[in-house]
């Protein structure tokens, strides 16, 4: 028969080990619970701590690669951490190429003129385009963050074009709650030392939108007039064919989400708003993958059909930069754009709600180089026919969409352009981008 003093030991042990496992059990518990708030954690400070993480991680797979969800892994230190929850699930699929290099136009920036300056508000002054401002940015410049956006500004490819759309609003589980069809045409005025219509010197550029779907918006047409100066509030104009005549609109109003989609004025492109508005902070450098030069439209993925499934993608070094708007009635916090460092494009933009410094909205930029038309086939938009030929020997990068996140409402709208550069002359700009057209509808 065991003794007291044996029995007891026995029990004691039993007691340690089970309240070691209870302990084991715990820790495991705690870290999968943290892992799991890690992974869905969308505020603005987990953005600033990934950033700093990953900076300068190398990939770990090759051009050629068809990366899974099984590489998440591998993935986790190039997509945005605020991504994340969108971008990684059962039956995603990214082709890895290999990192491009895309040179601009020929005679980018012969036609610069000298003699521009940033001013102590972050406005850029006397500057008239025809190439970057400013080609190389250095890390250690205190004005990297306003140099960075400037290059944005002025990039080449955001202009002489028609670009017919379909944005489709859609709502968790992929179901669509409203599908708009429209076009929109874009032409740059200002060249450098000379404009495109001689006489509006004053005019950086005009465009011109009109909306064929839903139907109670057929026939809408906005059209806007950027200038040159950046201080000058742009003028924009809306016609309703209900109201037979254009009426101005509020050009300042740039945080409504624009005709009900998930997206507002100043998050065009990445930011689209007036660079005086807001405080700039360079972030340095980071690479990110990017659908920088896809194949075709990307195809709506995910179980909420709100990213690109089966895209081409690249590692991009980009530029990150904090824009924090200046405003207490401003609805971002801050906003996190990442531009690509050769071409000036926004690849990812992150914009956090000033309540709670959480997610409010994001986007994400579908892009193809003019001279990859050579090589492949492109959808056409199901409304127009486009000749997609004149599209080469241009050197620049081409719109194909965007998809915009609001995951407050749960919301997202996923948009395909269908963009073929178009020449004009300046008598035919003149009479095309005027309220008078705006009503008659000639072309």
């Amino acid at each position: 028969m065991a003794s007291k003093s044996s029995c007891s030991d026995v029990q004691l042990g039993c007691q340690q080990s089970i309240r070691g496992i209870c302990i084991a059990l715990l820790v495991l518990l705690v870290a999968a619970s943290a892992g799991k708030v890690e992974a869905g954690d969308q505020s603005y400070q987990s953005l600033r701590d990934w950033i700093d993480q990953y900076r300068s991680i190398p990939p770990d797979f090759k051009p050629g690669d068809k990366l899974t969800e099984q590489d998440r892994q591998a993935l986790e230190p190039f997509i945005p951490q605020t991504a994340w929850d969108y971008y990684f699930y059962d039956g995603m699929q990214m082709e890895m190429a290999a990192t491009g290099h895309y040179p601009p136009p020929d005679n980018w920036g012969e036609h610069v003129v000298p003699g521009f300056v940033i001013e102590d508000d972050g406005v850029l002054t006397g500057f008239t385009g025809g190439g970057f401002p400013y080609p190389e940015i250095l890390d250690d410049d205190p004005q990297a963050a306003l140099k960075v956006i400037w290059n944005h500004q002025w990039r080449p490819g955001d202009e002489g074009y028609s670009m017919p759309m379909v944005s489709w609003l859609t709502s968790e589980g992929g179901r669509i709650n409203r599908v708009y069809e429209f076009n929109a045409e874009m032409l740059r005025y200002a060249r450098g030392d000379h404009s495109f219509v001689p006489g509006y010197e004053e005019i950086k550029s005009k465009m011109l939108m009109e909306f064929r779907s839903p139907r109670d918006l057929a026939g809408a047409k906005m059209m806007s007039k950027i200038y040159v100066d950046h201080r000058r509030e742009d003028d924009g104009w809306m016609y309703m064919p209900s109201q037979r005549k254009p009426r101005r609109t509020l050009a300042s109003e740039r945080t409504s989400e624009v005709m009900g989609m998930d997206y507002t004025m100043e998050d065009m492109m990445g930011f689209g708003g007036k660079v005086y508005e807001h405080d700039w902070t360079y972030l340095g450098r980071k690479p990110v993958v990017a659908t920088i030069n896809v194949r075709d439209n990307p195809e709506a993925g995910g179980p909420n059909k709100w990213v690109p499934k089966d895209a081409r993608w690249e590692v991009r070094d980009a530029h990150v930069l904090l824009i924090d708007p200046k405003s207490s009635s401003h609805p971002y916090s801050h906003k996190i754009v990442f531009i690509d460092t050769e071409t000036f494009w926004t690849h990812w933009m992150f914009a956090f709600d000033r309540q709670d410094d959480n997610l409010l909205r994001m986007n994400q930029h579908f892009l193809k180089y003019s001279e990859s038309y050579d090589e492949d086939e492109v959808m056409q938009a199901p409304f127009i026919k486009l000749d997609y030929s004149n599209n080469l020997n241009h050197n620049v990068f081409i719109h194909l969409g965007e998809t915009d996140i609001n995951p407050k409402k749960p919301h997202a709208t996923f948009s395909h352009c269908y963009v073929m550069l178009k020449d004009m002359t300046a008598g035919r700009a003149k009479q095309y981008f005027s309220l008078r057209n705006m009503v008659s509808g000639r072309r």
